[in-house]
């Protein structure tokens, strides 16, 4: 599985250089503060930069996490997923009335800890994206992962959304995801990681709608890396900037 992710990996910047230019893009830059992190400093300050848009075969979505650790530093953490969809490669709705796509995805996740073995992992599965008309998306994916650093390969299943609505005078955005991963994924415990995120629109107070949001990210993760009977509660105070 490892062979074919890397050829996917080096075919797909050159499919996305010939990307018709009329394609969607969505960037931003998260600042968050949380101060109830297990394994490691209780503390951490990080900087998320998200990305996500659409190429000649498909879509794509990058995410990169730089964190502020007491304990060894700057932890920095990346993950990676292109998919080719059904809507791009036949320009034909599907068949299925609750389902607006589905895809193959692959991705790639990486760290820089720990120092002695950086964590890497391959994935490789399906996914669809759901008909939810009160949502900008629903998504979900069921992914083979397998890491570097073990023998065995375990299942990923990835629930994922994002809306924004009113609220009187007031406009949000509720954007998240869940991981769980399996025992054969982690080597160890099966694991749950969410992390909503509620967003307060400022600028929309000044007509100026999607240019910064403040709010807050519940980051809850069951069984922290596989580690049995460790489950991380963290809220955290956040700013989102797109751009």
């Amino acid at each position: 599985m490892k062979n074919v992710l890397i050829f996917l990996f080096l075919l797909v910047p050159t499919l996305m250089a010939q990307a018709d230019s009329m394609g969607w893009r969505s960037s931003n830059i998260q600042f968050l503060h949380g101060n109830q992190y297990e394994v490691g400093p209780s503390t951490r300050e990080s900087i998320t930069v998200e990305h996500a848009s659409s190429w000649q075969l498909g879509e794509s979505y990058f995410f990169s996490n730089i964190f502020n650790r007491r304990d060894v530093g700057t932890e920095l953490y990346a993950e990676f997923y292109p998919r080719i969809t059904w809507t791009a490669l036949t320009d034909e709705p599907l068949p299925l009335a609750f389902l607006d796509d589905m895809s193959l995805v692959a991705g790639i996740n990486i760290g820089n800890q720990p120092r002695r073995d950086p964590f890497k992992a391959y994935l490789f599965g399906f996914g669809i994206k759901l008909k939810a008309p009160a949502m900008d998306y629903l998504k979900l994916d069921l992914m083979a992962f397998k890491s570097d650093s073990l023998g065995s390969t375990g299942i990923q299943i990835s629930p994922i959304w994002g809306m924004t609505f009113n609220l009187g005078q007031h406009r949000f955005m509720f954007k998240g995801f869940l991981d769980w991963q399996s025992q054969n994924a982690t080597g160890d415990e099966a694991t749950i990681l969410t992390q909503p995120q509620l967003l307060l629109d400022i600028g929309h107070y000044w007509q100026h709608t999607n240019q910064v949001y403040a709010g807050v990210e519940y980051s809850y993760w069951y069984n922290k890396l596989g580690i049995d009977g460790v489950i991380e509660r963290v809220p955290q105070a956040m700013i989102l900037i797109p751009f």
